[in-house]
């Protein structure tokens, strides 16, 4: 068995740490959401939920989360949290159940609780094929022990019934590695799904390696579901990362949200402290938004609506924070027009763009960077 199976290394802390802070989102919208009444939750392959020096892993972490959220929430909701463990070791479930039960963690008002020893391409096969009602909602995790038995159609299916989120994990250190020699049969197979030919082989880093996996995710469900990276450094010149992927514009926001709040600079990923700090760059951490500024007031050379704004943001892997924060600047210059739809004009910094005032899909007001004020 692995050490990191056993005792978790500070990159996998934050891998868990990331799947804490999107779900906090995910379950507090979900739990009172309106015509939602239950939310499967699935960790593919979820260990023994603790490690040996007390650290608490996914399927603990989800299913105190799950617990603390219901609670706060059940005077005004009525949604159920059925969480489906698997893990193909009979032994690690059984340590996990216990745990659970010993830390009394799951009652059954909470919704199911499972626990599955299957292979994994059975379970997700049956996941797949499982009928889906209305108001059901479903996450699953994947974390696998390797990534042999993962595909790009395996994370297709399961996300066609358009009511799914998935996180995925993989060991793209391994995988950039193997992939510039000896490439093993599987990984050439899961390569030839996401890159052409020409382009395997040829990432010039491990990070290069990870944004052609996202971009070959994203090609291949262009137009149906939105995908991200987020990428975790273990040590120098070595990476892994999660992916992210779902069919709602809004769920790739809380995604990203939670993305920021542990990479405030970048929203990329997470790095060790290799050196020390200077003391000054520990206090004032900036986002790094030039580029986004950049193609953001291309996008406005024309005009646009406080709904195109807000998708184009969120398309670029940026926060609405950022976007108005880079409206202000260019509005302060005297460079940008705002109109309300009956030619009104808003308050100043007014630009309508946060998720509560674009969701009815009613547009607000129109925006363009005019920097010669033609109009």
């Amino acid at each position: 068995m692995k050490d990191s199976q056993i005792n978790p290394y500070e990159h996998s802390d934050i891998k868990v740490k990331l799947l804490k802070l999107y779900l906090e989102k995910y379950i507090n919208i979900l739990a009172l959401a309106k015509g939602v009444h239950t939310v499967e939750v699935f960790d593919l392959f979820c260990g023994e939920g603790i490690y040996n020096n007390g650290k608490e892993g996914s399927p603990v972490i989800i299913l105190r989360l799950i617990k603390d959220i219901y609670y706060k929430a059940k005077k005004n909701s009525n949604v159920k949290f059925n969480c489906n463990f698997n893990d193909y070791n009979n032994q690690k479930t059984v340590k996990l159940s216990n745990y659970i039960s010993e830390k009394k963690m799951h009652y059954q008002e909470m919704g199911t609780l499972s626990y599955h020893n299957k292979d994994y391409q059975i379970l997700k096969n049956e996941i797949v094929r499982s009928s889906t009602i209305k108001g059901l909602k479903r996450f699953i995790f994947i974390d696998p022990y390797g990534y042999k038995n993962i595909s790009v159609s395996d994370i297709e299916g399961l996300l066609s019934d358009n009511n799914t989120e998935v996180l995925l994990f993989l060991p793209t250190q391994f995988m950039y590695r193997f992939e510039k020699k000896s490439t093993p049969e599987s990984l050439y197979n899961f390569l030839t799904e996401v890159m052409s030919e020409e382009e395997q082989g040829m990432s010039r880093s491990g990070v290069d390696f990870i944004h052609k996996l996202r971009d070959g995710f994203g090609d291949k469900l262009k137009g149906k579901h939105f995908v991200d990276s987020f990428i975790i450094t273990r040590n120098v010149n070595e990476f892994f990362a999660l992916f992210f992927f779902t069919s709602h514009l809004y769920g790739f926001e809380k995604f990203l949200e939670a993305k920021w709040s542990i990479d405030e600079e970048e929203g990329r990923g997470w790095s060790p402290k290799f050196e020390e700090a200077d003391l000054f760059s520990a206090i004032d951490v900036r986002a790094k938004t030039d580029k986004f500024e950049e193609n953001l007031i291309t996008f406005l050379s024309q005009i646009r609506s406080n709904i195109e704004i807000h998708n184009f943001t969120i398309e670029n892997r940026h926060l609405t924070t950022h976007a108005v924060q880079i409206l202000k600047k260019i509005q302060n210059s005297n460079d940008l027009i705002v109109n309300n739809t009956d030619n009104s004009k808003p308050r100043k910094g007014a630009f309508y763009i946060g998720w509560n005032e674009v969701k009815t899909s009613k547009i607000k007001c129109f925006i363009k960077y005019d920097k010669y004020g033609t109009i």
